[in-house]
């Protein structure tokens, strides 16, 4: 393989990470866009949705089955949540929001391991997925090309959900001001609802996708994917859409590139020059690439 070609192989892996990264960090960016809550259980939350599809999975059920079954045990282990921890404390200090999330997040974690067992755990084996796919001198598998076709659909219905139907101008109006919002007529803790069930289904759909990718799955699984996911959405601008998926695409380009190129001494620290990044990047621009200084009244 030419330089140019390993090049492009990278490029190729990168894009396909980035998009997973993508559809992690908009759920995170859109609940913070409305709450000014960073979700720390968004991660668990895939984690749980992928979960539920395994069984399915282990029945032969096809593979955009399981893709469903994921995202349906994803949003409703994400309305669970939103209804009994987050909705009672909605008008509670953003910090409080912030500590239960962490809470949320153990629970979930704890409760999967008593429920199942340490060992990982995989999907059942889908055989399109697996073929590889070729285009050039570029080699992938099936499940990649799926996982940048799934992530782009989902991206644009998303977008599309939010600039062009009633709800979604809601949720864009409380983002901007929810106390204006509320006077206005729309129903707050629907619409905040609605908000984390989009992005638990996000999060249901990347969880799925990462398990045929990578076929490694524990209770644990979720919390380095929720935590790259937030990432993503603080590169971009946390609050942006359009940042979350920019954000994502950038840190799955820069972390394959890094392990591509760097000695395999350095490489296998691929987790830690990710939060090295977030640490730069809160240190140059804190608002990210698209997102807007607040102004802090004390």
């Amino acid at each position: 393989m030419t330089p140019f070609s390993e090049f492009l192989q990278h490029m190729a892996n990168g894009l396909v990470l980035g998009f997973l990264y993508a559809l992690v960090g908009i759920g995170l960016s859109m609940v913070y866009g409305i709450l000014r809550m960073i979700n720390f259980a968004h991660g668990e939350i895939l984690m749980v949705g992928v979960f539920l599809a395994l069984p399915v999975s282990a029945m032969g059920a096809p593979a955009w089955v399981v893709l469903l079954s994921g995202l349906a045990g994803a949003t409703l282990m994400g309305f669970l949540v939103q209804w009994a921890v987050y909705r009672p404390l909605l008008k509670s200090p953003e910090v409080t929001l912030l500590v239960a999330s962490l809470g949320v997040s153990l629970l979930l974690q704890n409760l999967v391991l008593m429920l199942t067992s340490p060992q990982p755990k995989r999907p059942a084996p889908a055989p399109f997925l697996d073929q590889p796919f070729r285009l050039g001198e570029i080699v992938l598998r099936n499940v990649d090309l799926a996982i940048v076709v799934v992530a782009l659909a989902a991206t644009l219905a998303t977008h599309l959900f939010l600039k062009h139907t009633r709800h979604g101008r809601a949720l864009r109006a409380l983002a901007q001001d929810m106390s204006a919002a509320r006077m206005m007529g729309v129903n707050v803790p629907f619409m905040v609802m609605i908000c984390f069930l989009i992005g638990s289904a996000l999060a249901g759909i990347a969880g799925v996708l990462i398990g045929y990718k990578y076929g490694h799955l524990t209770p644990l699984s979720g919390f380095l994917p929720g935590l790259k996911g937030f990432v993503a959405a603080v590169i971009g601008g946390i609050g942006s859409f359009p940042g979350a998926v920019v954000g994502g695409l950038i840190l799955g380009l820069l972390e394959t590139f890094l392990v591509g190129y760097l000695p395999d001494a350095l490489a296998q620290y691929r987790d830690a020059y990710v939060f090295l990044v977030l640490i730069l990047v809160l240190l140059v621009k804190p608002s990210g690439l698209f997102g807007k200084a607040e102004t802090v009244k004390v």
